[in-house]
C-alpha cells in the first residue's frame, strides 16, 4: 500500500513518520469502502444490497471520503511500523500533525508523530566508584526492636477510679464553644479514642486533661501559633468543652524468658529472641545497603549518559503514582482533586512537583534496561518459578494457584521485568569500586538519611 515513507527522530525521542500512498491504493480503498457499504446500505426505493453506487456517492459523499481516510491511515500505519524500528511506545498513540485532504486523483500523503524508545548514549557503567557506609548493628538497635514488640504484645484495661496518665488511652467527647458557651455543632465529636502524649488530637489538649477522672468536664482555652499543622485553628483562640468517657491504661509485659516463648515457640529465651532480632536486623542492613549503593551507581550512570526523555514515559510514571495516590487514599480522581483544592491545590500542581523525581526514576529505568540488554541479563524461568513459590509460601497458598493468580492477572512479565533489574543492580555492584564511607547508625540507614 506504501509507496514511501520518512522517519525523522527530535527531541525527546518524538518521532515524525510520513507516509505516502499512491493514486491507485487511494481509488482502490475507496472502491472497498464504497462496496461493502452498497452491500449494507438501506434506501427507500431499493432492495437491501441493491443501491447503486452512485447514489449512496450523491447521498453519503463525505462520509465515504472519510471512511477511506480512516482505513488508509490505519492500514498504512499497521504496514509503516511493520517495517521500522522506531516503534511508538505503548502508551504513545501516534497523532496526526499534518492537514488530511484525500483526493482520488491524487498521492495521498499524512503525517503522524509519537514517542519512540530513546535510543541513549551510556556512559561506563563498570568500575564505578561509590562508597558504601560503616553500619553496625548495635544493642540500641536490639532495645529498640524489644520496644516495639513489647508495644504490640501490650493490651489495655480499665483503669478503675483512677485519673488520666501520659500513655493512658481515654475516650472523650469535645466541642468548641462560641458566642455565650453557646456548642458549636459542626465541631462536635463524640467517642474520640487516643494515647494521652502523642499529641493525636487536633486540638492537642493532651497536657489539659492530666488528672482528670471518668465522667469529669472541663472547659479548656487554648491559643494556637501562627503556623500550627491545622490551619484553621492557626493564630486563633477557642474554648473547647471536653468530656471524660472512659480511661484505660496500658500494660507492657516484662522482657523476660517468658515474654519471648510467648512470641514463638522457636524462642526459649530473651537472649534466642535477642539473637534472632539481630539476625534480621543484619539482613534488612545489607538489603539496604544494596539498596543505597545500587541507587548511587545508577545516579552517577545517569548522570553521565545522554538520554533523550520522551513526553509519555514522565506522563506514564506521573498517572501510575497519581493511581498509587488515590488507591492509598481510598476515593475517587473527583474525590482526591476535591481533597487537594481544599488544601489549595491540584492535580496540576502535584504533577509539576512530582515531575523531577519521575525524570529520574525514568532515566534510572531506560539505563538499567539498556545495561542489561548490552550485557544479556535475563531471568529464567527457573528463577520465576522460585519467586512465585516464595511469594505462595509467605501467603500461604499453593504454587499453582499463585502462579495461576499472576498469569490471570499478568503479574508474570512484572516479576520478569523485576528479576532482570535485581540482577542488574547486583552485577553493577559487583562490578563497582567500592570505598569505605562514613559511620552511620541503622536506624539512620533504613530511614533514608545517610
Amino acid at each position: 500500500m506504501i509507496s514511501q515513507k520518512e522517519v525523522t527522530i527530535k527531541e525527546n525521542s518524538r518521532v515524525f513518520l510520513k507516509i505516502t500512498i499512491p493514486e491507485a491504493e487511494v481509488k482502490k480503498e475507496y472502491q472497498n469502502v464504497l462496496t461493502s457499504l452498497c452491500k449494507q446500505a438501506v434506501v427507500k426505493g431499493f432492495r437491501p444490497g441493491k443501491v447503486p453506487p452512485e447514489i449512496l456517492v450523491r447521498k453519503y459523499c463525505e462520509e465515504i471520503k472519510g471512511e477511506t481516510l480512516h482505513q488508509l491511515i490505519n492500514k498504512s500505519l499497521e504496514e509503516a511500523f511493520e517495517g521500522i524500528k522506531e516503534k511508538p511506545l505503548s502508551y504513545s498513540k501516534p497523532e496526526v500533525t499534518s492537514q488530511l485532504n484525500l483526493e482520488l486523483d491524487k498521492d495521498f500523503s499524512f503525517e503522524v508523530s509519537y514517542d519512540t524508545y530513546p535510543q541513549i548514549k551510556l556512559a561506563n557503567y563498570r568500575g564505578v566508584k561509590v562508597e558504601k557506609p560503616e553500619v553496625s548493628i548495635t544493642d540500641e538497635d536490639i532495645q529498640r526492636e524489644l520496644k516495639f514488640l513489647q508495644e504490640r504484645s501490650s493490651f489495655v484495661k480499665e483503669k478503675v477510679n483512677g485519673s488520666i496518665s501520659r500513655g493512658d488511652i481515654v475516650t472523650v467527647d469535645y466541642v468548641e464553644l462560641g458566642d455565650n458557651d453557646q456548642p458549636r455543632e459542626e465541631t462536635r465529636y463524640d467517642g474520640f479514642i487516643f494515647e494521652v502524649g502523642k499529641n493525636s488530637s487536633r486540638y492537642q489538649f493532651e497536657e489539659e486533661i492530666l488528672g482528670m477522672k471518668v465522667d469529669e468536664e472541663k472547659v479548656i482555652s487554648k491559643t494556637y501559633p501562627s503556623d500550627y499543622s491545622h490551619q484553621e485553628l492557626a493564630g486563633k483562640s477557642v474554648r473547647l468543652k471536653v468530656a471524660i468517657r472512659s480511661i484505660k491504661e496500658k500494660i507492657i509485659p516484662e522482657l523476660d524468658d517468658e515474654f519471648a516463648q510467648d512470641l514463638s515457640e522457636k524462642y526459649q529465651t530473651l537472649e534466642d529472641l535477642k539473637n534472632d532480632i539481630r539476625q534480621k536486623l543484619e539482613e534488612a542492613k545489607n538489603k539496604r545497603l544494596e539498596e543505597l549503593i545500587g541507587d548511587r551507581i545508577i545516579e552517577k550512570i545517569v548522570e553521565k549518559s545522554e538520554i533523550p526523555l520522551p513526553e509519555s514515559m514522565i506522563l506514564a510514571d506521573l498517572y501510575q503514582r497519581w493511581e498509587d495516590f488515590k488507591y492509598n487514599m481510598n476515593t475517587s480522581d473527583e474525590m482526591l482533586e476535591k481533597l487537594l483544592a481544599k488544601d489549595g491545590t491540584s492535580k496540576e500542581e502535584l504533577f509539576k512537583k512530582w515531575r523531577p523525581l519521575a525524570e529520574e526514576r525514568v532515566k534510572s529505568l531506560i539505563v538499567l534496561k539498556e545495561i542489561a540488554a548490552t550485557e544479556r541479563i535475563e531471568a529464567s524461568e527457573a528463577e520465576i518459578e522460585a519467586e512465585i513459590k516464595k511469594s505462595a509460601a509467605e501467603r500461604n497458598l499453593e504454587y499453582d494457584k499463585a502462579k495461576e493468580a499472576y498469569e490471570k492477572m499478568g503479574f508474570i512479565s512484572h516479576l520478569r521485568s523485576s528479576l532482570i533489574s535485581s540482577k542488574t543492580i547486583k552485577f553493577l555492584i559487583e562490578n563497582a569500586q567500592l570505598t569505605k564511607g562514613k559511620e552511620v547508625s541503622y536506624l539512620d540507614l533504613v530511614e533514608g538519611n545517610c
